[in-house]
């Protein structure tokens, strides 16, 4: 299998970007709140470093988010900000996020772009809520995103288990492949906690989510 972290990193930070560039343009929300959100586009800047190791091309959205993240105020990012620039990071990103394609199989590719609704709506949710932003429906709709992406994500695991693996192969990586499928399942019901419950969603249990996503990543990889 040619996906690697860094493919998944890479459609996790397009994902969150995109959101975020939404919530920042067409969000209702005050300048306060949007400063807050502003403020979060540092662990973008981050994530985009980190896959300039592997994806030189990465470089090109880390400068576009890097630009408008320091060169704007953070109250004025709809009104006076250079949108131009943060869309053009969004178009770097999506060119970023193609490039990790090129040597992925079909069905990787699908992998991939479920990543990005995946990974991206679970940091996105994560970033938003660390800002405290007042945005509630996001923290109902990126849930259920999250949650028919990992159903999409199961379906496709499972037909590359039974097309492109040998049968043997598939017996020896059986823990991996329950593993794989246990965390992926954790983490869904611990993203939809705050909703069952009818309480407000927490930092912690969002950093909880993303770590259990890249373990059952992780085993998901190493089966191929």
């Amino acid at each position: 299998m040619n996906m690697t972290y860094t493919t998944l990193l890479v459609s996790a930070l397009l994902g969150a970007q995109m959101i975020l560039t939404l919530v920042l343009t067409k969000g209702e929300i005050c300048p306060g709140q949007r400063g807050r959100v502003h403020k979060m586009l540092p662990v973008l800047l981050l994530g985009w470093l980190i896959a300039c190791i592997n994806q030189p091309v990465a470089l090109l959205p880390l400068l576009g988010v890097g630009l408008f993240t320091f060169q704007v105020k953070t109250g004025k990012t709809r009104d006076q900000g250079p949108l131009k620039l943060l869309y053009a990071s969004c178009a770097m990103a999506v060119l970023s996020w193609l490039m990790t394609l090129s040597s992925l199989s079909w069905s990787e590719k699908a992998q991939s772009l479920i990543a990005v609704v995946m990974f991206g709506a679970a940091l996105a949710h994560l970033l938003l809520t660390q800002s405290r932003t007042r945005l509630q429906a996001f923290h109902r709709v990126l849930p259920a995103a999250g949650l028919v992406s990992a159903m999409l994500s199961v379906l496709l695991f499972s037909g590359q288990l039974y097309y492109s693996v040998p049968q043997a192969q598939v017996e020896s990586q059986l823990l991996a492949i329950c593993a794989a499928l246990l965390l992926l399942i954790a983490a869904q019901v611990i993203w939809v906690g705050h909703i069952v419950l009818a309480k407000p969603v927490k930092v912690w249990q969002l950093s909880g989510v993303l770590l259990l996503l890249s373990a059952s990543a992780g085993c998901q990889l190493s089966v191929f």
